[in-house]
């Protein structure tokens, strides 16, 4: 066989360049995609035909043929040299009964006795450049599949970082509509406060008809209680479910993408892709903090709406320590982590 393989375990703990490295050059060749493999094509004609390059892989690649391309002694000897490769080559199919193959051997080694007998310098020439020319392909398919696994990886982090981006805007827009949501809480309280008194103020009216106005208010009061009850609920859950999502996408910034950031950084500073995607995190880190701040100023305008009219089991009151307390952690947390955020690599 013209290679010999590492044992399966060894494999899993080498990168494809390290393999690169153990393998002959023929035989990366031959891994190519079928644009690199027409460029190796048109490398070999009659004088020197591929089917020498392909059984003798290995050895021509061992021999300094631009060495013996300018001395003619030395060219001499690896013509011979060459030829007792080709008998010893005939020789195995031989063995193996492989008429059409014999057959080859012995017509492309007449082909290089009459074109290099009398000038084996030529062929130690045309051995040397098609060697070069072999690794000039190699290095441009490297290149080639370097971009394309550069270009593949661009992707990913483009579509991650627009899912993120995603995410941080659906808080940013959720953060709206709980501003809408107080809004309405406070006009509602509002108007209860103002129904609340003028009730009040009428309560000593004294004929029936103004009675009867006073129940019905009474009613109409209870049922307005009710509605900034759930009211208060339902902007206070909204505003709990919003700072878990802040805590999950802050944990994909601060645990996942700045930590592949400064691998990227890591990356670029020995020559990897200079793309850090610096701007786009800091985006995300901007759009965040500024939800949370606009989350504390909510926070704020419900304290003074319960400072106005509160209630045995306020929501506002139960819940607004706790509330104040994960945007303080939250808040603190994602400043704190945004301040690692540089353009200048760091290395580890």
């Amino acid at each position: 066989p013209f290679i010999q393989f590492a044992p399966l375990s060894s494999l899993h703990c080498l990168s494809r360049s390290s393999l690169r490295l153990r393998m002959s050059q023929w035989y990366q060749l031959q891994q190519l995609d079928s644009k690199f493999l027409e460029q190796v094509d048109q490398l070999y004609d009659d004088s020197f035909p591929m089917e020498i390059r392909q059984y003798l892989a290995q050895w021509l690649e061992a021999k300094d043929w631009e060495h013996a391309a300018s001395n003619d002694s030395m060219a001499t000897v690896l013509f011979h040299e060459l030829l007792t490769q080709l008998d010893d080559q005939y020789s195995r199919f031989a063995l193996e009964n492989n008429f059409l193959l014999q057959h080859n051997i012995r017509k492309v080694k007449r082909n290089l006795q009459v074109c290099f007998q009398e000038d084996p310098i030529q062929l130690a020439l045309t051995i040397s450049h098609s060697l070069k020319e072999e690794k000039k392909i190699l290095e441009n398919a490297m290149k080639d599949e370097k971009n394309h696994v550069g270009s593949l990886l661009n992707n990913i982090i483009l579509d991650k970082q627009k899912q993120l981006d995603q995410k941080v805007k659906t808080v940013k827009s959720s953060v709206q509509e709980i501003e809408q949501e107080i809004k309405s809480l406070e006009d509602l309280q509002d108007e209860f406060d103002f129904r609340s008194k003028t009730l009040h103020s009428r309560e000593h009216e004294v004929n029936g008809l103004a009675q009867n106005e006073i129940k019905q208010e009474k009613v109409h009061l209870h049922n307005m209680m009710l509605k900034l009850d759930i009211k208060r609920k339902e902007v206070i859950n909204e505003t709990a479910s919003l700072l878990n999502e802040v805590e999950q996408i802050e944990g994909l910034l601060i645990n996942e993408e700045l930590v592949e950031w400064k691998r990227r950084q890591q990356v670029a500073c020995i020559g990897g892709p200079p793309n850090t995607c610096l701007d786009q995190l800091q985006h995300c880190f901007t759009l965040l903090a500024e939800s949370l701040q606009q989350v504390r100023q909510q926070l704020k305008k419900l304290e003074e709406l319960e400072q106005k009219y509160s209630y045995e089991g306020d929501p506002i009151t139960q819940k607004k320590q706790f509330l104040e307390e994960r945007y303080d952690t939250l808040f603190i947390t994602l400043i704190k982590s945004s301040f690692v955020v540089e353009r200048q690599p760091c290395m580890p």
